[in-house]
């Protein structure tokens, strides 16, 4: 619903209506629209959580990647409504929250990249705070439908260089 209204059109009422429970039954839970959307940022940092135990549960950095990506670009895809649209809709407890979960997914991705460079699965030229910015920046411009070009233009620069024959 905030994705399609863009925040401007967002209330309490049509959230209700949406969501098929009464307005006083939201009212109930969240005295306002800005409790509505702090509520929405902590799920989504619970949700990091709960991603971060099964990032950890895989061994091999290549297949954390892959399953990083794939979240992010599921995560991401907000149509037409940016980041940073998303970003403006919310109270100010929100977009922090929300650049918290911006910075600790960095900080996921970064790490990631770290164990695969000690691996030798990545190129040791990686540089994982740098290089995670901008492969983070990647896959949040990307659609599902653009997921696989995603993973091949990041494979061909993590790849460790081979050693050619003489």
């Amino acid at each position: 619903m905030l994705i399609e209204s863009g925040g401007s059109g967002l209330s309490m009422s049509a959230l209700a209506e949406t969501v098929g429970i009464s307005r006083p039954t939201l009212y109930r839970y969240y005295p306002d629209l800005d409790s509505v959307l702090i509520g929405i940022a902590e799920l989504v940092a619970r949700h990091d959580d709960a991603f971060v135990s099964v990032i950890r549960a895989e061994p091999d950095p290549s297949t954390q990647l892959r399953i990083f990506l794939d979240e992010v670009v599921n995560q991401d895809s907000h149509g037409p409504m940016t980041a940073a649209a998303i970003e403006a809709a919310l109270p100010p407890a929100g977009r922090e929250l929300l650049r918290s979960h911006e910075e600790r997914a960095r900080s996921i991705l970064a790490d990631i990249l770290l164990r695969g460079v000690q691996s030798g699965c990545f190129a040791a030229e990686i540089d994982p705070a740098t290089d995670a910015r901008f492969i983070l920046g990647l896959a949040q411009q990307a659609q599902p439908d653009t997921i696989d070009r995603v993973h091949l233009l990041v494979d061909k620069i993590l790849r460790p260089a081979r050693k050619r024959k003489p």
